[in-house]
C-alpha cells in the first residue's frame, strides 16, 4: 500500500480571495475545511445548481504537477496558485486519480473520493499560464468528501484505504461527459454540449441568485466570462424581477388565505 504525505494545506475564506497556507485544519464530515470558501458557501463553485458532495475538499498530486510542468516547458508556478486544498507529496497523479471510488485515510480522517478535479479557464487565466488547461490535463488533482473529520496537519498520511471500491457510490453533479475531456480533444458537438442555454441559466439563477452572480463575478476578476452573454442577460432577468414576483406572489396567497378564513367564519 503506497502512500505519500500531506505537504501544505490551503484555504480561502471567499470565491478569488488569496489562499491562507496553514500548518493544520480541520475536517467537517459533510461541510469541507473549517474556514474554507466551500465550508462557508462562499466558493466560485458553491453555488446550489452546481451542488455535489466532492465539494468538501480537493487534493493534488505536487509530484504530478512538476511532472507534467517539465514535460510540457510549462513555466512552474506556486502549488498554492491551483487552489487545491491538500498537496500532497510521495503519490503520482495516477496513483490519485485512481483514487476516485474509494475511501481514502489522511490523518485520522477519512474522505471518499467522487471525480478528478479538472483545470478551468478562470484557473489558467489567474496563474496567467497560456495553455495550462491542456498542459495540466489529468493532474489537476481530485474532489472529495469528507466522511470522517478532525484534525489533520501538514506531514499526516495519506493512502487509499483496501477493499473500499464504491463505484456507485460516486457522485459527479449534473457535470456533461465532455466535462472530463481536454479542451484540445473535444469535438464541435462536446463544445455545444459544454454550453449552458439561456432558458437553463434562467432556472438556475432562480435557484441561487447569489451563486450565479458569484461565479460570473470570479471569473471576471481575471478577465474571464463563465457564462455566454446570451445566458448572462437571461439570468439577470430572472435576477431583476425575481423578487418583485416571490413579493407578488405572496401578497396573492396571502389573500386567498384570508379570504377563505372570513368565509369560514362567516
Amino acid at each position: 500500500m503506497k502512500e505519500g504525505k500531506i505537504k501544505a494545506i490551503y484555504i480561502a475564506h471567499k470565491a478569488a480571495a488569496s489562499v491562507e497556507s496553514l500548518k493544520t485544519a480541520k475536517l467537517i464530515p459533510g461541510v469541507g475545511i473549517e474556514g474554507d470558501r466551500y465550508a462557508l458557501q462562499t466558493g466560485t463553485y458553491s453555488a446550489k445548481f452546481m451542488n455535489e458532495p466532492g465539494k468538501d475538499l480537493t487534493m493534488v498530486s505536487a509530484d504530478g504537477v512538476e511532472e507534467a510542468i517539465a514535460r510540457t516547458g510549462m513555466e512552474p508556478f506556486s502549488m498554492g496558485d491551483l487552489r487545491r486544498n491538500i498537496v500532497i507529496r510521495g503519490l503520482s497523479a495516477k496513483a490519485l486519480n485512481d483514487m476516485v471510488g474509494h475511501e481514502v485515510s489522511i490523518g485520522k480522517s477519512r474522505l471518499f473520493v467522487h471525480r478528478r478535479t479538472v483545470p478551468c479557464k478562470y484557473r489558467e487565466a489567474q496563474c496567467k499560464r497560456p495553455g495550462l488547461m491542456n498542459n495540466l490535463w489529468g493532474v489537476c488533482g481530485v474532489n472529495c468528501e469528507i466522511l470522517q473529520g478532525g484534525e489533520i496537519r501538514v506531514g499526516d498520511a495519506v493512502f487509499m484505504m483496501p477493499n473500499t471500491h464504491q463505484p456507485d457510490r460516486v457522485d459527479i453533479g449534473t457535470k456533461p461527459p465532455a466535462f472530463f475531456i481536454r479542451p484540445i480533444d473535444r469535438s464541435a458537438e462536446d463544445v455545444k454540449e459544454m454550453s449552458i442555454p439561456p432558458f437553463i441559466a434562467m432556472i438556475m439563477c432562480f435557484m441561487d441568485q447569489e451563486g450565479f452572480q458569484r461565479v460570473q463575478e470570479a471569473y471576471s476578476s481575471v478577465g474571464q466570462n463563465f457564462w455566454s452573454p446570451n445566458a448572462y442577460r437571461a439570468g439577470l432577468i430572472v435576477k431583476n424581477v425575481k423578487m418583485p414576483f416571490l413579493v407578488a406572489a405572496s401578497i396573492a396567497a396571502l389573500s386567498v388565505v384570508i379570504s377563505i378564513a372570513l368565509q369560514v367564519r362567516g
